[in-house]
């Protein structure tokens, strides 16, 4: 699996993933505004076919808390969802001086 930054051709697939597996569920419009306002901070996790397995974007907090992560149920435990935060962690600490990234824990 490979995880890299997300571009806006990702948005339907991160979308995908958050319907399938999350409670909470974003619109289109919502993917779209944090692609483009913070396209350093956000990821995907991609099957060797190029699909989205995975998806993680943050909020507007300062904070460095995320919105959302979502890993399909075929690819989980394989540390995906460990790995898009790890990333986007370094990289808002890169960019921000982000010190902590929170994600409050969805209930399954």
């Amino acid at each position: 699996m490979d995880i890299r930054q997300a571009t806006v051709d990702d948005l339907l697939g991160m979308q995908n993933a958050n319907l399938l597996n999350l409670p909470e569920n974003y619109t289109f419009k919502y993917y779209l505004y944090h692609a483009l306002t913070w396209p350093e901070l956000s990821y995907v996790a991609v099957d060797p076919r190029g699909r989205i397995v995975g998806e993680e974007e943050p909020s507007d907090e300062p904070s460095g808390h995320v919105t959302s992560i979502s890993v399909l149920r075929p690819y989980r435990r394989l540390g995906l969802a460990n790995k898009l935060m790890k990333q986007s962690h370094a990289d808002g600490e890169d960019a921000y001086g982000m010190r902590y990234l929170f994600k409050k824990p969805t209930p399954s």
